[in-house]
């Protein structure tokens, strides 16, 4: 501007603080704010407003309760605006203390808090788990707000994962009648959809009733708030001519959609975005295949052209393993350290040890690292925390198995597709507590949590699904056992071990979701928890089919030669296991099957 003989004003640094603030730039943000003073120029309510902004969206609580606090000094009276954005910074530092201390000065100050002041400091309760104080809050709003708009009281709900019957009812009755007498914008259309998934609402009247409201004006949703939309029904269970409509509408936009006009964060959003529209559909058991192949073309060249930014990749410094689909025992004998089982030009399985973390930094063993010191600098997504490294998935510290890793951002997001849609098949071998039934197929149960405290199953939380089948009964000493071959169809934190402790069949040696005493029981037989995730398949950038299989690792070898089968189909399924023959698809396995006629056996 200067060289354009334009002087910049108050209107400019505030628009440019603002555009700072939304593309995430809080220091650029804070820098035009320091040198506002040097030009002659004072800053006011909305170049504050902006400051604390994008403090917030950098999760720089600090300096957004210090700019908040500079106002008063400035001769500035803060609005809800600054105090909401002050407010959103706790909210992602995790002070939740400090935030609440901000409500109780809003009257003092003579502000009114407003829906948003609510909200904020609600979700801020909630990801601190002070469940109670934020549904004090909940209460508190109804009382201090004029009006509140109709997703606010579900959203909120959902939110702080309340359960008592008779206030979702309520809640949700008022939803219906309002739905009745108004036209409610496309977001929060979408908040009372997701609502009502993570509340397990079954109400086909208010279904209806949101499905008239909101199919005509589709065109006007955001992406993320088709996610939410599509996500709330899916959960549900809901029919799928809703979600029809919603993936015709995300095909028509993957169609004509130019991501190179996107902003780096506004892409990377867009393409999350649709993998959870993907994933929504492979759920609620409808992906058609039209969306299916506009979301891999557009989510494979956004890949690629992030191939390209980053420069060519060289070839491995080592030379290529090949294919190696381990199916007996003699053929792979891993030691206390990872391997690459499978070796493809842009993509890999590795085997990971118990002990070993994928990717996190908790521990000084890290799957990350050992494919950063084998591949070298020859692929730069294994050096981007941002994409996990390249790999697709987690496997918990305790367990062995394989994982899926890319080597180019193109191929990450082509297994992303694929695992969205269900493509990827992960399959895993527990020894859990107590004689299961053959005849318990699936657990279907949510599942919940937040920070360190063990993943929660039940009727709260993310909709999860794991598929099983008993394949053998033993025991060890006076424990019942059951050996199960399992799929999950959904890959949530700690989803096998919450969803079997949930239905009363813990994992083997597992401290996290056993009592202690059994826990230190368990240590006589295994000395880790048993499980193991001996299959993965996938597809290739070709479209070629790969299977990936593994034996268990001698150590649980060790353990099931050491335990009893009950029957001689369970010996026999047993002994496969520890000689590490016949490995197959988990949908393969014959479950067990239970003849108390027949002489049960005694097998070491």
């Amino acid at each position: 501007m200067p060289e354009a003989m334009v002087v910049p004003n108050q209107i400019t640094y505030n628009a440019a603080i603002s555009a700072g603030s939304k593309g995430g730039q809080w220091q650029l943000a804070l820098t035009l704010l320091s040198l506002m003073p040097d030009r002659g120029l004072l800053p006011d309510e909305i170049t504050y407003s902006a400051s604390i902004s994008a403090c917030s969206k950098g999760a720089q609580w600090q300096m957004a309760v210090n700019l908040l606090n500079l106002m008063p000094e400035a001769r500035l009276v803060p609005n809800a605006t600054p105090y909401n954005a002050a407010l959103s910074a706790c909210e992602k530092g995790g002070q939740w203390q400090l935030g609440l201390n901000l409500l109780s000065r809003m009257p003092e100050a003579r502000v009114v808090p407003d829906e948003t002041t609510y909200s904020v400091a609600i979700s801020m309760c909630e990801r601190s788990q002070e469940l109670e104080q934020g549904l004090q809050l909940l209460w508190e709003s109804k009382e201090r707000v004029g009006s509140l708009s109709i997703a606010f009281f579900p959203g909120n709900l959902a939110r702080l994962s309340v359960h008592d019957p008779d206030i979702i009812s309520d809640a949700f009755d008022e939803v219906a009648f309002k739905l009745s007498v108004s036209q409610p914008a496309p977001p929060e259309l979408s908040i009372i959809a997701w609502s009502f998934g993570m509340l397990g609402v079954n109400n086909p009247t208010l279904f209806q009733a949101l499905v008239i409201q909101a199919v005509p004006q589709l065109e006007s949703f955001t992406m993320r708030d088709l996610l939410k939309l599509a996500w709330g029904f899916a959960a549900s269970g809901v029919h799928v001519e809703i979600l029809k409509a919603i993936q015709s509408e995300v095909t028509t936009r993957l169609e004509l959609v130019d991501l190179m006009s996107f902003s780096e964060l506004s892409r990377k959003a867009f393409l999350q975005e649709t993998l959870g529209l993907l994933w929504a559909s492979n759920f609620a058991g409808y992906c058609s295949n039209k969306l299916l192949a506009s979301a891999r073309l557009v989510i494979r060249q956004a890949g690629a052209n992030m191939d390209g930014a980053h420069g060519p990749s060289s070839l491995p410094a080592y030379e290529s393993m090949g294919e190696l689909p381990c199916t007996e025992a003699g053929q792979w004998q891993p030691a206390g350290k990872p391997q690459i089982i499978l070796d493809l030009p842009d993509r890999l399985v590795i085997f990971k040890p118990p002990g070993w973390e994928v990717h996190s930094q908790h521990t000084d063993l890290q799957l990350s690292s050992f494919l950063q010191a084998t591949l070298g600098k020859h692929f730069a997504i294994t050096r981007d925390e941002e994409y996990q490294c390249g790999f697709l998935h987690r496997l918990d510290l305790p367990s062995s198995g394989l994982v899926l890793a890319a080597k180019t951002y193109e191929a990450y997001y082509d297994l992303q597709v694929q695992l969205n849609a269900g493509e990827i098949a992960r399959d895993y071998v527990i020894l859990c507590h107590g004689w299961m039934r053959p005849s318990l197929k699936d657990i279907n149960a949510k599942v919940y949590w937040r920070g360190l405290p063990p993943t929660i199953a039940g009727d709260k939380g993310k909709p999860s699904l794991t598929r099983l089948k008993v394949t053998a009964h033993a025991k060890h000493s006076s424990t019942a056992l059951s050996l199960v071959a399992v799929r999950i169809a959904t890959g949530r934190r700690h989803q096998i071990r919450s969803h079997f402790s949930h239905v009363g069949h813990p994992t083997v040696c597992d401290r996290k979701y056993t009592a202690d005493a059994t826990f230190q029981s368990d240590q006589h037989l295994c000395a880790r928890n048993f499980l193991h995730r001996y299959r993965l398949a996938f597809k290739d950038s070709a479209g070629k089919d790969h299977e990936v299989m593994m034996p268990v690792p001698a150590d649980l070898m060790i353990s099931l030669q050491c335990v009893t089968a009950r029957d001689t189909q369970s010996a026999k399924t047993i002994r496969d296991w520890v000689t590490g023959s016949s490995l197959r698809s988990w949908q393969d396995y014959t479950p067990l099957i239970l003849d108390f006629g027949r002489k049960q056996v005694d097998a070491q």
